[in-house]
Order: C-alpha cells, then structure tokens, then sequence
C-alpha cells in the first residue's frame, strides 16, 4: 500500500495537517494505475472526469485551450504530485482544462466520490479534504499573482531556480505556452539567463 503515490500524498497530508486518516487501507484498493503514452490525455477539456490523479511516473501539462485552438498551460505535475478539476468533482461536472503527458506516464486514478463519502464519515477526512482545497486555493493564488505581476523573464528565473529539473524536461514549445510567449521569445529568455 506505501508503494503507491496517492498513499504516500495522504501521509504527507497527515503530517502537514496533524491527522491520522482512517481508512486509507480501503481507498488504496480502489486505486487504478493508468499508463500514457507521450500526448495521451488524462482527461479532455469538457470531460466528466470526477478523479483525483497522482502521477507515479512521468510529466503532465494541464492546461486551456482557447477557441482557435491555442493552449495556455497553467500547470506541470510530475513524479508524486497530484492533479485533478475540482470542477469535475461536482455531481455533473465537467473540468474546465485538459491533462495530457508530456512524456511516457503511468498515473495513479481514485474516484472523487470515495473520498468525498470518507469525508462524510470521518472528521478527519473533513479537515484533510479542506485542507487540501486550501493548499490548492495558495497555488492558484500565487499563479494568479505570477500572471499578473511577473514578466516572463522573471517567471523563467523563478522556475528555474525552484525547479530546474522541471525545467529540463519541459520541451520548449510547452514552457513557452505556461510563460505566455513564443518559443522564438522563450529562447531568448534563455539565452540572456547564461
């Protein structure tokens, strides 16, 4: 069971948040592993897709595609991050942006629904659910606040010095469209950070 990414996210989670989540053992099992291959999608824009995702191996982009078909990333998971819509989660919902590999993936899927019954059952699973919206309302924040206040130069650097073996992986057409520029302008962002 500790093998698995999603198992080892709630430990984290008990940690960070002081609980001990009863239960774990029976959503573990309901855990399905996924395998993608480079460009296969975890879910499409418009999907009823109630899942929470775990990335046991590989890169993902999730991102939004605009009417002429051009896509603006939002964001990149890799190995033991998680990943999912929260508007998929509603009862009818369907997610408002796509999640494709950007590189062979195998990714763990657990039913939204299942956690959100453990919830309905356990105080534990209340606090856990609600702290983990909160930890996810601080990422959009401060991509929100990036956005807004950065450069894509200064964005480039951030990435860079938090996150450089990220930077690596991400093919340069897709770190141009989470920077909000061409590749042509993300090279020379590059070439004035050496």
């Amino acid at each position: 069971m500790e093998h698995l990414t999603l198992v080892r996210a709630l430990r984290r989670l008990e940690q960070s948040a002081g609980l001990q989540l009863p239960d774990v053992e029976q959503l573990a099992a309901s855990v399905q592993v996924m395998q993608l291959h480079e460009r296969e999608f975890a879910f499409h824009e418009g999907d009823q897709c109630p899942r929470l995702f775990a990335v046991r191996t590989g890169l993902l982009k999730q991102f939004y595609t605009t009417p002429d078909g051009k896509e603006w990333i939002k964001s990149f998971t890799a190995e033991d991050e998680l990943f999912g819509c929260p508007i998929g989660f509603l009862p009818g919902g369907r997610t408002s942006f796509g999640a494709a590999a950007l590189e062979a993936s195998a990714v763990e899927a657990i039913d939204w629904q299942l956690i959100d019954a453990l919830g309905e059952r356990h105080l534990a699973w209340q606090k856990a659910i609600r702290f983990a919206f909160q930890s996810l309302t601080r990422l959009k924040m401060v991509r929100e606040r990036d956005l807004l206040m950065y450069t894509p130069e200064q964005l480039y650097q951030q990435l860079q010095g938090n996150r450089p073996e990220m930077v690596a992986r991400i093919p340069q057409k897709e770190l141009a469209a989470y920077l909000g520029v061409t590749p042509v302008g993300l090279n020379r962002i590059a070439r004035r950070q050496t």
